[in-house]
């Protein structure tokens, strides 16, 4: 989707070592989806696409993500030369965001006692959802989910779990949600892979490392 365009989402500790795996050439828009961890300390490693690409990267989050990243991150915000740190501009979502002829709309959903971020992509006439951390999902954010060609979805383990669906749950919900595709992500060791796929069958996809989903 979005020919010409290229949109990250998050930046995990491994994030350096994915985009030289998968050949990734540029960050046009960086999407957070919540300030934890596993999902942001990859985040230095921006600086090599800002510096390559000359300009500032948008980095697209709810307010309390960005107050995080500054925290976190601060260093980003003093003056040092261009290529000594990531070269990015913090913006708030509330809104959807068009980058290219994609249209990126935040999808708010709680994360235990966190309000956080999934996102919903529309480009080239496909749809696509991602929401990778998760125990529950408001109406109004369910309402957001319809008419999907692949939803993406946090699925952690088969037990019960204070801030993550677990299987069940997920596969309940990718059920309700209809998606022309659904996958189940963010496992954790508990689930051995073709043994969960040979579960599910065929209506829920169990992702690996390198997966290329074309719409």
């Amino acid at each position: 989707m979005a020919a010409e365009k290229h949109l990250l989402f998050d930046t995990p500790p491994d994030f350096r070592d994915q985009v030289l795996s998968f050949g990734v050439q540029r960050v046009d828009a960086l999407f957070i989806t919540h300030p934890h961890a596993d999902h942001i300390y990859g985040f230095d490693d921006i600086r090599r696409f800002s510096t390559l690409q000359q300009q500032h990267i948008p980095v697209y989050g709810s307010a309390e993500t960005l107050r995080m990243m500054h925290k976190k991150f601060d260093y980003v915000d003093k003056g040092y030369s261009f290529d000594s740190v990531p070269r990015v501009q913090f913006i708030e979502q509330i809104t959807p965001v068009a980058v290219g002829e994609a249209v990126v709309t935040p999808l708010p959903v709680e994360h235990g006692p966190e309000s956080i971020y999934g996102f919903r992509i529309d480009a080239d006439g496909q749809s696509l959802a991602y929401i990778p951390d998760c125990n529950r999902i408001p109406d109004s954010t369910m309402e957001l989910l319809n008419g999907l060609d692949a939803m993406i979805l946090d699925g952690l383990r088969p037990k019960a779990h204070p801030t993550h669906f677990n299987i069940t749950q997920c596969v309940e919900h990718l059920n309700r949600i209809g998606a022309k595709r659904s996958f189940l992500i963010h496992l954790t060791h508990d689930s051995e892979h073709e043994t969960l796929q040979s579960k599910l069958g065929s209506a829920v996809t169990v992702p690996w490392d390198g997966l290329k989903l074309e719409l």
